[in-house]
């Protein structure tokens, strides 16, 4: 594994005009990708507001596809050390990071893995590698 892929890349399919090339990007590094459980959350309540319908089916029934082929990293106690290191350290630096962004940093940063995200500012400060399929 290589990358942690963000919720904003992973649902990214699931818009009425996905980008093709973060569509592509998805296919060609199957397998080379994981989520952690605070990512499968955020993608969880986006398909959970949705109101009752045909477009909620079909996200929960896409939802349900992507979480049984896709392997998630656990938030353990490693991961939530490392996170205090990073929260700690944000805020020597006169810096923070929203809540869920910063425990996704933390565990790659603990996997050494890079983050896959449309939101790159905001992961850059943590020192964690990351590539934008957007740009």
């Amino acid at each position: 594994m290589t990358y942690l892929v963000h919720a904003n890349v992973l649902s990214e399919p699931t818009r009425p005009s996905p980008d093709p090339a973060v569509t592509a990007w998805l296919r060609r590094h199957e397998g080379e990708f994981v989520v952690d459980a605070v990512v499968l959350g955020e993608l969880s309540v986006g398909v959970l507001g949705h109101p009752a319908g045909r477009k909620r089916a079909e996200l929960e029934r896409w939802f349900d596809s992507v979480v049984k082929v896709l392997e998630c990293l656990p938030w353990d106690g490693a991961v939530g050390r490392r996170w205090a290191r990073l929260i700690v350290q944000l805020k020597r630096q006169g810096r923070s990071l929203p809540l869920l962004d910063s425990m996704i940093a933390a565990t790659a940063l603990h996997h050494g893995l890079t983050v896959v995200t449309r939101n790159v500012r905001d992961f850059e400060r943590t020192g964690v590698k990351v590539f934008n399929p957007f740009a």
